[in-house]
């Protein structure tokens, strides 16, 4: 198995990034500045909800620490979301097995099942990012999630009287 756990510093220099995923939404961010930019414009009451924003906004821009979650290469996918924050896992496209981007009310995951029986979670953001890199370099290999039974209503199963 090519995929594995390693040093930062010793992915290959010949990386050639598609695409990568950032914690902060700048593009999210930079439009928030412009709508409280217009709050503060309009000069009626709604101004002191666009200080606000600004302030939140340009804090959370300017002071809040950003890091890359994961980049997408032609050849393999690079996450950085680990404990030891010198680490990434490098996994090769073709040592995908299944993988499935699940939604849930506080944060998205996406879940990976490789080759070897081994399972990667990571948290996620952004499906739009995310997605279109699998359907390409995994294509055909996305777990879905099964409906839900029916369950049959209690009115038809009574006898009637």
């Amino acid at each position: 198995m090519k995929s594995k756990v390693l040093k930062i510093r010793n992915l290959p220099e010949e990386m050639q990034v598609l695409n990568e995923v950032k914690v902060k939404p700048i593009g999210s961010l930079l439009a928030l500045m412009l709508v409280s930019g217009v709050f503060i414009i309009s000069g009626s009451t709604i101004a002191i909800m666009g200080v606000v924003l600004l302030a939140i906004s340009s804090y959370a821009l300017l002071v809040m620490p950003d890091r890359i979650l994961m980049q997408f290469t032609d050849e393999y996918l690079v996450l950085y979301n680990r404990k030891n924050r010198d680490e990434c896992m490098l996994i090769y496209w073709d040592e995908i097995l299944l993988w499935q981007y699940q939604k849930h009310n506080n944060e998205d995951q996406l879940w990976l099942q490789l080759t070897d029986g081994q399972t990667e979670t990571i948290e996620c953001f952004n499906r739009n990012k995310i997605v279109p890199y699998f359907k390409i370099y995994a294509k055909g290999k996305e777990r879905q999630l099964k409906p839900a039974r029916r369950r049959r209503s209690t009115a038809s199963s009574r006898q009637k009287i």
